[in-house]
């Protein structure tokens, strides 16, 4: 049986394009910002299109996600401006390399804020100039959602954010390939699609995240049922 409301830590592994920030974030520590959030979806009310955008602290050493999250909660106990920090991991020069998500913050906020980390002891990279490229993003987050139809979520606190549940986890090169294939066999093209795993009282739970200001139930199923007998034949 499916929960109707379900809270969970969990985690979304997505591909974005990332550069080193140009802004001044008054540090020398190595921050990275997703250059084109949603690549998926090109409509008027992409969130991140705008300020803020995510960005990723780059972290030097393996410092666990629980430590992270351990900071994030030091750090908003006393830092004056409110911000979204979560653990994470880039792609960078091939490597897996740990980063500190940070959203909901100006760039001129991000040393001091930088500060903060590192008084907690999470350590960050020195600067350098990375040129643009696309990585495999993989994030450790709170998620609130709510049954809306038969596998199809909702997402309690971001509207356009849907989850369709797969039965089975996916290797991100066999997600990639079914949402290019099914992206040609839907009218509607746009949105954004990403992998996620929650824990529910029965387990883990796959899904599809699906960002779409626009999207509509009909096309959630189908987008959903496309997944599904793509899933059969691997």
């Amino acid at each position: 049986m499916e929960p109707s409301l379900l809270t969970s830590i969990g985690t979304i592994t997505k591909k974005e394009k990332i550069a080193t920030v140009e802004n001044d974030i008054r540090s020398n520590t190595l921050v990275m910002e997703s250059l084109f959030p949603f690549p998926g979806y090109h409509g008027t009310t992409v969130p991140d299109r705008t300020d803020p955008r995510s960005l990723f602290l780059v972290t030097d050493g393996d410092f666990s996600d629980d430590s992270i999250i351990r900071a994030v909660q030091k750090v908003k106990n006393e830092y004056p401006h409110y911000f979204d920090g979560t653990p994470g991991t880039i792609e960078l020069f091939n490597v897996t390399t740990k980063v500190v998500r940070i959203k909901y913050i100006a760039y001129e906020q991000v040393g001091e804020l930088i500060q903060a980390f590192e008084q907690k002891g999470i350590k960050f990279q020195r600067s350098k100039k990375v040129p643009s490229f696309t990585s495999i993003i993989k994030l450790t987050k709170y998620f609130q959602i709510n049954l809306n139809t038969d596998g199809i979520y909702n997402d309690a606190n971001w509207k356009g954010m849907f989850y369709l549940n797969i039965p089975e986890e996916l290797r991100w090169d066999d997600f990639e390939k079914m949402t290019i294939s099914i992206k040609h066999n839907v009218e509607d093209k746009n949105y954004d699609a990403a992998l996620t795993t929650m824990y529910s009282p029965q387990g883990v739970m796959d899904f599809v995240r699906i960002y779409d200001e626009q999207s509509c139930q009909g096309k959630l199923i189908f987008i959903r049922e496309k997944y599904l007998e793509a899933i059969k034949y691997l």
